[in-house]
């Protein structure tokens, strides 16, 4: 009873330190709105004479149309390759023959598409695209972006696409403020699309890689297929193979002039930074802009499938999924959804692991994702179950369909409750530790559910979750008549 209580005590500790700092991080964000619609959200945080600036748009590839799935992400690897002042020795000398290498990929696309494509013709054009884009290099400062930003000191360089959101970000010396503003506007209002079929070709070997030739990545494909009839959470953020190989600069022109947008924006700087400075560089760099019409966005994941089964063979040790959709926020079951999410993966007393890894000893790993493929729209949680050598599939669903039971009919102890709260709240304050997580926390929740004030709210309504949450949830969404199952057997 004393250990209960001081576990107990431990769990109000960080509930009420995260309250306060949460409260007090809605006082300290200076939200600014642009007249073009674009916002930002500014911390003042005082220590290292550093500052961590983002810009995070809300679009990913959620907002792909069929046929053009992973061109979200070919935007991240435009973006280092500069604009018409960046990357460029005289853009006015490689301007027609950029122009030359969209036609040409205009040209190529149009034969692909042919009922019977000519392959010589194909390959004709592939090597003009290659002769105009090594007559293209002699007017080309290639690694520019990265070269300027590391000679001012910059770290943590990078950009990122997921079915949610983009994003472009970097760590600097807070005296180098509006150079990084304005070489992150370059990188999102005036790409030019330089070596693009290039990237493309990364693009498809990055694929190969991590999905094709990726036991993991394979399955992480094969659990949309099995859950989603069709919608854009039917296909991975990087896209299925035949459509990044078909890619054009026309479609990439096209996205950018749709999404690219200021209204479709949210810049994020944090650190130590004076807050009249950085209102009065944003102005003045991103002002300037003009405002345009807001894209629509999906409203819907895509027809939900149920009940399905599918099981493939791959030269890797067998893996078993299980999927149950969810509602995302600002539905509240989203909240009870982190804390079944933390009662049966979350560590070694969580259900599933302990029964599962340490009892029963029938899996050598477990893990749950919750929100998987993206957070924007309804979408899936999914356990993760990696099985013992010669351990049967039916097994593993019959102890894993054990504690679901469990949770659907027992009420969750005031300790398990407990220790759920305590991660959960103690993972978002880990959010808040330094300028990068909470720039990417604030910006994310408010590209993905439209306010960051979401995470301020969060250990509230974490701390309200109970034990009737849980049962009702649970009853609500993880049946085993709605339940998705991808099992992975090794291959002969």
């Amino acid at each position: 009873m004393r250990i209960f209580l001081r576990f107990i005590a431990a769990v109000f500790i960080i509930f009420f330190a995260f309250s306060a700092e949460a409260s007090n991080l809605s006082q300290r964000v200076h939200e600014v709105q642009l007249k073009n619609g674009m916002k930002w959200l500014i911390v003042r945080r005082t220590g290292a004479p550093v500052f961590f600036g983002a810009v995070i748009l809300r679009v990913g590839g959620l907002n792909e149309t069929p046929g053009k799935t992973g061109l979200a992400h070919m935007f991240e690897h435009m973006a280092f390759k500069g604009s018409t002042r960046l990357g460029t020795k005289d853009y006015d000398q490689e301007k027609p023959l950029l122009r030359m290498i969209e036609d040409l990929g205009e040209l190529r696309e149009e034969e692909e598409r042919s009922k019977k494509p000519d392959r010589m013709k194909i390959e004709q054009i592939d090597l003009w695209i290659k002769n105009f884009e090594k007559e293209a290099d002699e007017y080309r400062l290639k690694n520019e972006v990265w070269e300027i930003l590391m000679r001012n000191g910059a770290n943590e360089i990078n950009a990122f696409t997921s079915k949610d959101m983009t994003a472009y970000y970097a760590s600097m010396p807070k005296n180098r403020l509006e150079l990084w503003a304005r070489v992150a506007a370059e990188m999102v209002f005036d790409p030019v699309f330089r070596e693009f079929y290039i990237e493309r070709d990364v693009v498809a070997d990055e694929r190969r890689s991590l999905t094709e030739n990726n036991p993991n990545g394979e399955m992480a494909e094969r659990i949309l297929r099995a859950a989603y009839k069709d919608g854009p959470y039917r296909s991975s953020t990087i896209g299925s193979m035949e459509d990044i190989e078909n890619l054009t600069i026309a479609d990439a022109r096209e996205f950018h002039r749709r999404y690219y947008v200021p209204g479709n924006m949210v810049g994020i700087i944090v650190g130590d930074v004076s807050i009249t400075n950085a209102k009065k560089i944003i102005q003045k760099v991103f002002g300037g802009y003009e405002r345009r019409p807001l894209p629509e966005a999906p409203l819907h994941s895509g027809e939900w499938k149920r009940g399905t089964y599918e099981r493939f063979a791959f030269n890797s040790e067998p893996s078993i999924a299980i999927a149950y959709h969810k509602p995302t926020l600002p539905d509240k079951d989203e909240y009870v959804f982190d804390v079944i999410t933390s009662l049966l993966c979350e560590g070694r007393s969580s259900r599933l692991e302990k029964k599962l890894v340490y009892d029963e000893k029938l899996a050598r790993g477990i893990s749950c994702s919750n929100g998987y493929p993206g957070s924007r729209l309804d979408n899936l949680l999914i356990l993760w179950i990696e099985p013992l050598t010669g351990v049967p599939s039916k097994k593993i669903l019959s102890a894993v369909e054990e504690e679901i039971e469990i949770l659907r009919t027992s009420p969750a102890s005031a300790g398990d409750l407990a220790r759920v709260r305590k991660q959960v709240l103690a993972e978002i304050m880990f959010a808040l530790d330094d300028n990068r997580s909470l720039g990417m926390a604030l910006g994310r929740f408010d590209a993905v559910f439209g306010d960051w004030r979401i995470l301020a709210d969060y250990p509230e309504m974490i701390s309200a979750v109970t034990p009737e949450d849980v049962i009702k949830v649970s009853n609500k969404f993880m049946t085993k008549d709605d339940r998705i199952v991808v099992e992975r057997v090794k291959s002969r």
